[in-house]
């Protein structure tokens, strides 16, 4: 069966210091526009997380459906300019409080306000979920969420946890980080974007801390998002990811969020799933178009359904 034209195009937003971030929008009509999806990715990579030259990804795959999908890049990675380096002055508190607010805006500019649905992965969703806690619908609507491997702190313990995390990510990042002024983990294969010192150092600390907080002014978003009406969330965990995003920390990162209608699905054969994924091949694997991908768009069909009636009444 013969895909659907899909029009693609590079949307570019400034932000402080000179700065543009990317914006890659996939949509089917133009003339009109499904509801509007906002993806974010997550630390060592970029958007190409949610979009492949096959189209198969989940961007592809939505805006099949008829979405207007907006998959970022946040600063310095994928087209986003200038790409990071050892001048890269910038940590999580920018990107929670100047750029995630900045690309909202752009999504709700050309989405005419419409409810958006934001998607993230990885250490992405809890970038993104820090900019619900300090600013809420301050900058656009959000109507459901969905998260693909959340987590903010990491609390297994096992081998891949130690050797990964433990060793790589604390300690060998930590002295290219030192030597280089910020982390080459595209080069050294560490993933598929670099990240600037100010992120790593910022990631170092929410591993582990029980407090989570603004990195530069205290800001509590642990305590701010249990005062928050979290929207509708659906959360996917991969059984076969042992470090970077265990289904236990999933588990626990939606548990320190509070009370909300979240669902939470782990994607393992055992439950009936075709692989058992792991931290990039939820998103990646061939296998995803027809596994969970459709699991999604069923969740948010019937929850945009329930919307639009309650909208009416």
């Amino acid at each position: 069966m013969a895909l659907s034209t899909i029009h693609q195009e590079s949307i570019m937003v400034s932000v402080s210091g000179g700065d543009q971030l990317h914006v890659k929008r996939l949509i089917k009509n133009r003339k009109q526009p499904g509801s509007p999806i906002f993806m974010l990715h997550g630390e060592v990579e970029d958007g190409r997380i949610f979009y492949s030259p096959g189209r198969s990804g989940l961007a592809n795959y939505l805006a099949d459906q008829g979405y207007d999908v907006y998959v970022a890049d946040m600063r310095g990675k994928g087209k986003s300019w200038p790409a990071i380096g050892e001048r890269s002055a910038f940590g999580y508190h920018q990107i929670i409080t100047i750029d995630i607010p900045a690309l909202i805006k752009a999504v709700s500019k050309r989405s005419q306000m419409a409810p958006q649905i934001w998607m993230t992965h990885g250490v992405g969703g809890a970038l993104l979920l820090a900019y619900y806690a300090r600013f809420g619908a301050e900058h656009g609507n959000v109507d459901r969420m969905v998260h693909f491997g959340v987590r903010r702190c990491i609390s297994v313990d096992n081998w891949k946890k130690r050797f990964v995390i433990d060793w790589l990510w604390q300690k060998m990042a930590a002295r290219l980080v030192r030597w280089n002024g910020y982390l080459p983990a595209k080069s050294l294969h560490f993933g598929t974007m670099d990240e600037s010192a100010g992120c790593y150092q910022d990631n170092i600390s929410w591993l582990a801390a029980k407090k989570w907080l603004d990195p530069e002014d205290g800001f509590d978003y642990g305590e701010a998002i249990l005062h928050c009406q979290l929207p509708s969330s659906l959360y996917f965990a991969a059984a076969g990811e042992l470090a970077y995003s265990h289904p236990d920390d999933v588990r626990a990162f939606i548990h320190q969020l509070g009370g909300h209608d979240g669902r939470y699905v782990v994607l393992s054969e055992e439950g009936g799933n075709l692989q058992d994924y792991d931290h990039v091949d939820m998103l990646l694997h061939k296998d995803a178009r027809k596994d969970h991908f459709p699991l999604v768009l069923d969740w948010l069909e019937n929850s945009m359904t329930s919307w639009q009636e309650k909208r009416a009444v």
